[in-house]
């Protein structure tokens, strides 16, 4: 297995940001103090100073207000976000992994990811039914060897799988 590495997508802080964080107070032009609303407590938030500049141009954000507050588009490469208190972001975020798992596909273009344990989110129909023929069948409680089995089975059906600690 390898260390999980964010692919900048952004979905986590999206869908769950403003759920998550709310600030309370700017303190200074960069630093905030923020409500960790899932589990209770504040925590102080600083602006990374190479995301300034992307950080002040908040029209992404006013257009979609359940994004994290810290959430913001990369410039100069689209698609890609970052979290600009990504050095002082709170547990909750640190601890978060938006996957387990990702599929590759023969071409190398990613085909699906587990989420959560054993979730697969895919749209490729292949993958579909490998894994509801050959993968949910699995009565492996150990996710260590389960993983392995899940990347020897996808493996079989021309599958390249990246498991995450």
């Amino acid at each position: 297995m390898t260390a999980f590495e964010c692919n900048l997508c952004g979905k986590c802080c999206m869908q769950a940001g403003g759920a998550l964080i709310e600030v309370e107070k700017r303190l200074t032009s960069r630093d905030f103090l923020c409500r960790q609303k899932v589990v209770g407590g504040t925590f102080r938030a600083r602006v990374e100073e190479r995301f300034l500049d992307a950080f002040r141009e908040t029209s992404e954000n006013d257009r979609h207000p359940s994004w994290c507050p810290f959430l913001r588009p990369l410039p100069g490469e689209r698609g890609k976000y970052v979290c600009t208190i990504h050095d002082s972001r709170p547990l909750i975020c640190r601890s978060y992994i938006c996957c387990t798992m990702r599929i590759f596909d023969s071409g190398g273009q990613e085909a699906g990811r587990v989420k959560g344990r054993r979730s697969l989110v895919t749209e490729d129909a292949a993958l579909r039914r490998c894994w509801e023929e050959g993968v949910a069948p699995l009565a492996i409680d150990d996710d260590t060897a389960w993983k392995s089995e899940v990347a020897a089975v996808l493996g079989s059906a021309g599958y390249r799988v990246e498991a995450y600690e």
